[in-house]
């Protein structure tokens, strides 16, 4: 362990806890709805995961299994029906959930509104990872300390201490990719909530299968490339990935036409009563 290391995991977990809580008071004021929005995405994402982690756990995971797909497998065909199983359940759960928010719960709002859920959604799940970030930390701290380690079992403390020392052995420059990883997250749920927004909205089931489709693809492409490529290259990708998909779900949102900056200014109306004169008034107004 170094000050240096030490420094850039807390900077870590603190950014990702930063990051929502900066986005948040950002689009807080703007639009409408105010707070509402943002925890109500929050909530959902929580919901969402109510669901999806049993789902993974106790039926996804031991059908492949059954199936013959190696779980553990670092390349081949396993891997990518791994990848493409758990980017499909990520995506109808999530997406659905989505869905159904804007379906039932947010119905009406401007175009600021699906902005606001995908900033609560993909925030509360970078909050979450801070603290957890935060927690391991203290966790390594605490069992690198003077006879932590000596009340346990011989194996278990020695799994402990390679733990710990794979832990601090993560090069600087990768120990701030928990926090990029958040900003690739957060903008891939803002761009997916204003695509389902528009489904809602427009009724144009098209669109809500575009964001399940691109939260499918983009988990699987996390899941082949964490065990196949460099992790900062695998992060780049993601990011520009994101950062476009972002882009171009906020060029092709829903602009609501009773916002006048989302409609622009309305058609000038001129009434023929008002625009000509009668023969007694001009005869009233006649200069004597």
């Amino acid at each position: 362990m170094t000050i240096l290391g030490l420094i850039f995991r807390i900077l870590n977990g603190l950014l990702m806890i930063g990051l929502p809580c900066l986005a948040a008071w950002l689009v807080y004021r703007r639009g409408q709805g105010g707070f509402r929005p943002i925890w109500i995405g929050a909530l959902a994402f929580v919901l969402s995961q109510v669901g999806h982690i049993p789902f993974n756990q106790f039926l996804l995971m031991p059908g492949l299994r059954n199936l013959g797909v190696d779980l553990g497998a670092q390349g081949g065909s396993s891997l990518v029906f791994l990848a493409l199983a758990a980017g499909l359940s990520a995506g109808v759960f999530e997406e659905v959930t989505r869905y159904l928010v804007f379906r039932f719960w947010l119905k009406e709002g401007d175009s600021l509104l699906p902005v606001k859920y995908g900033v609560g959604h993909g925030g509360i799940e970078a909050l979450l990872a801070g603290l957890l970030a935060m927690f391991a930390l203290v966790q390594v701290l605490v069992l690198s300390g003077e006879g932590a380690l000596g009340a346990l079992p011989e194996a278990t403390a020695e799994l402990a201490r390679s733990q710990i020392a794979a832990y601090w052995d993560v090069p600087l420059g990768m120990t701030l990719l928990g926090f990029w990883e958040r900003v690739s997250a957060m903008l891939f749920h803002v761009g997916a909530s204003l695509m389902v927004y528009r489904s809602v909205r427009e009724k144009k089931p098209a669109w809500f299968l575009v964001a399940l489709v691109g939260h499918a693809a983009m988990d699987a492409f996390a899941v082949i490339g964490v065990k196949t490529i460099d992790l900062v290259l695998l992060e780049g990708i993601l990011f520009v990935f994101a950062l476009l998909w972002a882009a171009w779900s906020w060029m092709v949102r829903v602009r609501d036409r009773d916002n006048p900056r989302e409609a622009g200014p309305a058609p000038l109306e001129i009434r023929r009563s008002d625009s000509e004169a009668t023969t007694q008034q001009l005869e009233e107004s006649r200069y004597e």
